[in-house]
């Protein structure tokens, strides 16, 4: 493809997986999630690094099929997700799950369910006013007229509430950081917790 200003790209370094690693970027609806995840995903295959995105609105659909909203059943949806991205980690692989989570005993689970060394969870963090204020998918909207006739509308934020992490790996806020600049603070993590190499080193 050309390069329309003339300059040479510089290529990121290539790096090798030392071992699998599952990454949980969660965060509330319209945190962003998704769009720190596709950088990252992106950030990894320039850095030739095998690496699986399942982003939970998508991969939702095949995992909890007939399943609901309720408390139990998000539970439920976790422990599915946990089995999923703890056996690709089997594989030498990079693995990212964009989802909700927004109880620290879904993510204890989580943990748990994962070898020692190859699970870290990725604080997404947005104030939840930002979050409504961005609401792309018109949910808080849908959500609050359903509050408004008195039913519950079994949304995070609303009336379910996001637990802030004890135990975050890496913590992105999307206010100060750009989705490439959080990216690059994931891969550090990365790194520095051995997952991955660059080659040569």
């Amino acid at each position: 493809m050309n390069n329309p200003s003339g300059q040479r790209s510089i290529a990121a370094p290539s790096h090798v997986v030392e071992r699998g690693h599952a990454l949980w970027l969660f965060g509330p609806p319209a945190a962003g999630k998704t769009t720190v995840a596709t950088a990252l995903k992106k950030a990894l295959e320039a850095r030739d690094v095998p690496v699986v995105l399942f982003d939970g609105d998508i991969t939702r659909e095949i995992v909890a099929q007939g399943l609901g909203r309720s408390i139990e059943e998000r539970k439920l949806i976790t422990h599915r997700y946990s089995a999923l991205t703890s056996y690709l980690t089997e594989s030498r692989i990079i693995v990212i799950l964009a989802a909700i989570n927004h109880t620290n005993e879904q993510r204890a689970y989580a943990r748990a369910h994962h070898p020692d060394g190859q699970f870290g969870l990725v604080w997404v963090k947005t104030d939840i006013d930002v979050c409504m204020a961005r609401d792309p998918k018109g949910l808080y909207s849908r959500a609050k007229k359903v509050l408004a006739a008195g039913n519950a509308p079994e949304v995070v934020g609303m009336d379910i509430p996001f637990e802030d992490p004890t135990d975050a790996e890496v913590t992105v806020a999307t206010l100060d950081m750009s989705p490439e600049q959080a990216a690059e603070k994931i891969i550090a993590y990365l790194i520095e917790c051995g997952s991955i190499r660059t080659v040569g080193d």
